[in-house]
């Protein structure tokens, strides 16, 4: 039997399949790290290797007797070292209501985890590692990153956003695997109409057009909206957070999301102030475009998020995309640069992700042009030369509406006509020439990879949510027949 690591989100799926394929004698895990909707049930069937994710990431003071004794060592002088600290550090973004977070503390944490987990491998002797979705909380990727040192294979799941769909990818190649159980037929014509409505849709895209889940987050901003949401679920939840923090407060230990232990009000004033800082500053450093130039659009994301950290990869860090297409221009083309308009909607959450002066290095930049929010995508997308994002759906987008584009990132459209991922030796002119294809092509790209890779499927209990039309029992069985398939598929092919 094979052993892996583990890293799941709440869906049902992740942990039948894992008792599925232990039950069969196919694979155990030795190290489970993923949502404690699992971690009762889990822990009774798969005993000490079960790890609780709240001690993980929220609360490293319970994690004791770890009796670190140079376990790898070689880890913190590795390049997996200085990658898995940068991108980790970031990602505790997350973490960090009130921007009190500091960098002393991230570290601390960090290597506390390093040596933990370093034991924890040592002991367990895993063959795999597994994820269902790539991991960008900071104890999974750190995780990641060692299994990646010690040449541990992994493979991730990876999701479609049009359709519930799921593929598995080794993670040191690139490469899909092959599924080879047919798929109910009804449940895959369902699928097929889905991702024709959804091409459809984008081509039928005017001015007016808006993304379902933007314009939901964007009612949510409505006075009476907010009022509503704060009734349902704001009220309880501010109870909640301030008898944490009361007893926090009260508390000997230390608690290094609040080490100053600020007030209620404090607290709220703080993430109020700072996300009227971005909006001011962005606001302030707008600058006029004219879209009958020659230019380049480039979407930002919204942060912090897994679709630039860890997707991004060396370009997780979405100012060293901007900085390479600058150079990658002609010095007659502009770049023009916009915001995502979640930075605004999601509360406080995009407050963590990108500082204010964010705008103004972006103004430094020759070339370089910050759009308005309230510039149309739409416009951008048609007038530009080409589009470029990490690994955002603009880039399939422009893709169906037969406009290039250039992806940093990995996505789970890689190989897209009309869509290239950036490599060291790419060519303005090469690139510029390359012929566009129709979005017919692109529709056939699609149910190509549907038809080889393609599992019904959803990653976590939010992609459940987008389709509830698919949630019924039929589609569950598909879900789980699948996900154990490509699992069991990929453990026989590990020596």
């Amino acid at each position: 039997m094979k052993k892996y690591c583990y890293c799941m989100t709440g869906n049902q799926v992740w942990f039948d399949a894992a008792v599925e394929l232990y039950d069969r004698n196919i694979a155990e895990p030795v190290f489970w790290l993923g949502d404690d909707r699992h971690h009762k049930k889990a822990k009774e069937k798969f005993g000490k290797s079960v790890m609780r994710m709240q001690d993980f990431v929220h609360y490293q003071t319970n994690i004791q007797d770890i009796n670190y004794d140079g376990e790898h060592i070689g880890f913190f002088t590795s390049e997996n070292y200085l990658r898995a600290k940068d991108r980790c550090l970031k990602m505790m973004d997350r973490l960090d209501l009130y921007g009190i977070f500091g960098r002393i503390d991230r570290e601390t944490i960090f290597h506390k985890l390093s040596i933990a987990i370093l034991k924890n491998v040592e002991d367990s002797k895993p063959d795999a590692m597994v994820v269902a979705e790539m991991p960008h909380s900071h104890a999974q990727y750190l995780l990641y990153e060692i299994c990646s040192y010690l040449e541990i294979e992994i493979v991730k799941f990876n999701t479609w956003m049009p359709v519930p769909l799921l593929f598995l990818q080794n993670v040191r190649t690139g490469e899909r695997l092959k599924r080879k159980i047919p798929i109910n037929k009804n449940l895959f014509e369902k699928i097929d109409l889905d991702i024709n409505s959804h091409i459809k849709a984008v081509l039928d895209k005017d001015e007016n057009y808006e993304l379902p889940y933007m314009k939901t987050q964007r009612l949510q901003l409505g006075l009476i909206n907010k009022i509503l949401n704060f009734l349902k679920t704001g009220f309880l939840s501010f109870l909640k957070e301030a008898w944490f923090q009361i007893r926090k407060y009260y508390s000997s230990d230390y608690y290094h999301i609040n080490p100053f232990k600020i007030g209620a009000f404090g607290r709220s004033k703080i993430q109020r102030t700072r996300k009227k800082n971005l909006i001011k500053h962005l606001n302030k450093n707008v600058d006029q475009i004219n879209l009958d130039k020659d230019f380049v659009y480039f979407a930002l994301h919204f942060e912090p998020e897994r679709t630039t950290n860890p997707d991004g990869g060396i370009f997780h860090d979405q100012a060293i995309a901007i900085l390479t297409l600058r150079e990658f221009l002609p010095k007659n083309v502009d770049l023009y640069v916009k915001e995502h308009p979640s930075q605004f909607f999601m509360n406080d959450r995009g407050s963590r992700g990108r500082s204010p002066l964010f705008y103004e290095f972006i103004k430094n930049i020759n070339g370089v042009r910050l759009v308005s929010p309230k510039q149309d995508s739409l416009d951008l997308i048609k007038k530009s030369i080409f589009t470029s994002t990490i690994s955002g759906s603009v880039a399939l987008e422009s893709a169906i509406m037969e406009k290039k584009s250039l992806i940093f990132g990995d996505t789970w459209f890689n190989n897209c006509p009309n869509v290239t991922t950036w490599y060291n030796e790419i060519n303005f002119r090469e690139f510029i020439n390359l012929p566009i294809n129709s979005s017919k092509k692109i529709h056939e790209f699609l149910l190509d990879e549907k038809n080889l890779h393609g599992i019904p499927g959803c990653q976590n209990i939010s992609a459940q949510k987008r389709f509830p039309n698919y949630m019924n029992e039929e589609f569950l069985d598909a879900e789980l027949k699948g996900v154990t398939h490509l699992l069991e598929e990929f453990f026989k092919s590990i020596p």
